[in-house]
């Protein structure tokens, strides 16, 4: 187990009627000095670091931050909690404050629970939104954003991260997305911030502090027990997409 903590606050993750976590993992093997690369060779050559570091990951813990834009609110909403991953596709949202809530993502299911309300959501998804949940959460390989996306590389230099603007391609995916601005750590050569652009104005970010990489995690993190009285809504989203 290998701890990382990060002065700056790390902002990660996505919203897309669910939330979606975009994942630390450990640094990729030695390759070619991507400074000594320009132009499409030094994005292909960061992709391809990146999905090493992506395909080593195990598991991965964090506290975190949430901030939300959104055009029907006066200020920024701010959240903050506890996430967990374990792979291929366990996630687990702890959010503390202001209002707990626990997002649960397994399997085909993403359970949603508020705890103040009693009340929980469990929406079934498809093949088809399983895959895309794992390529924006990063637990699928970068590389495989390049089906959905343009991608464009911004290198400021010094210690500042690679930015990466991802545009959706697709009809479908513009009427909800606008863009994804994801930051690759030029030391770990691994994705620590995203913001996600939504079609309509929105936008959301999410800041990690003290990530813990490939850390045991017990397989009861992954169960969420919603006791006695809890009302349950199931929604099913899964048919007929893919």
């Amino acid at each position: 187990m290998r701890s990382v903590r990060r002065r700056r606050r790390l902002p990660l993750l996505l919203s897309l009627g669910w939330l979606l976590p975009v994942l630390a993992a450990a640094p990729a093997p030695a390759e070619q000095p991507l400074e000594t690369l320009e132009g499409g060779a030094k994005l292909k050559a960061l992709i391809a670091q990146v999905v090493e570091s992506q395909r080593a990951l195990r598991s991965l813990r964090a506290d975190f931050v949430q901030v939300k834009r959104s055009t029907l609110l006066l200020e920024e909403a701010h959240s903050s909690g506890e996430f967990n991953y374990r792979a291929p596709d366990l996630v687990r949202w702890d959010y503390r404050g202001p209002d707990p809530m626990v997002i649960l993502f397994a399997e085909d299911t993403v359970t949603t629970f508020f705890p103040r309300q009693a009340r929980a959501e469990r929406l079934k998804i498809s093949k088809k939104q399983r895959r895309f949940v794992r390529v924006l959460s990063g637990t699928q390989p970068l590389n495989d954003l390049t089906r959905d996306f343009t991608v464009t590389l911004t290198d400021a230099g010094g210690e500042t991260p690679y930015e990466l603007a991802l545009r959706p391609m697709s009809t479908m995916l513009r009427k909800r997305l606008r863009m994804v601005e994801l930051e690759v750590d030029r030391r770990l050569l691994l994705p620590v911030a995203i913001e996600v652009h939504e079609a309509d104005g929105d936008s959301t970010r999410y800041e990690f502090n003290d990530l813990v990489v490939n850390p045991e995690i017990d397989d009861s993190r992954f169960r969420l027990e919603l006791g006695v009285g809890v009302r349950v809504e199931a929604i099913d989203v899964s048919a007929g997409v893919g």
